[in-house]
């Protein structure tokens, strides 16, 4: 896999509460990228940054959809090999991979993310060609 086919996959967003706590969000469509791309499932590689001290699990599980699916995220070791096809890796990050069976509903994977207390985000993904 290229860098260029993961990074044409990510799709990023930051939060930021009253406190000034913010929350980086990376996420990567991994269906898009050839070794995935017969999945039977759309899949999807999170990475989340929490500023304030402590950790993102303080925050507790986040909700996470595919289009109209809850998708439970697994949380993915330091050592797996998805992580080094993820184009912004960063030691102090946390990841997770969640999938959801395809639908041909629509051209794009709608992917929405929430942890207390920040809001929700939509991220969107063009669909696997």
């Amino acid at each position: 896999m290229s860098i260029e086919q993961a990074i044409i996959n990510t799709q990023k967003a930051r939060l930021v509460i009253e406190d000034n706590s913010t929350l980086l969000i990376s996420a990567t469509y991994l269906n898009n990228i050839k070794k995935y791309s017969k999945n039977e499932f759309d899949t999807i590689a999170i990475s989340f940054y929490y500023s304030k001290k402590g950790d993102i699990e303080q925050l507790g599980e986040p909700k996470i959809m595919i289009g109209q699916r809850a998708a439970i995220p697994t949380k993915l070791s330091e050592d797996n090999e998805i992580i080094e096809y993820l184009p912004f890796r960063v030691a102090w990050n946390k990841y997770f991979l969640v999938s959801a069976p395809k639908s041909n509903e629509d051209d794009y994977i709608n992917l929405f993310v929430e942890i207390y207390p920040f809001e929700q985000v939509l991220l969107r993904f063009p669909r696997a060609l």
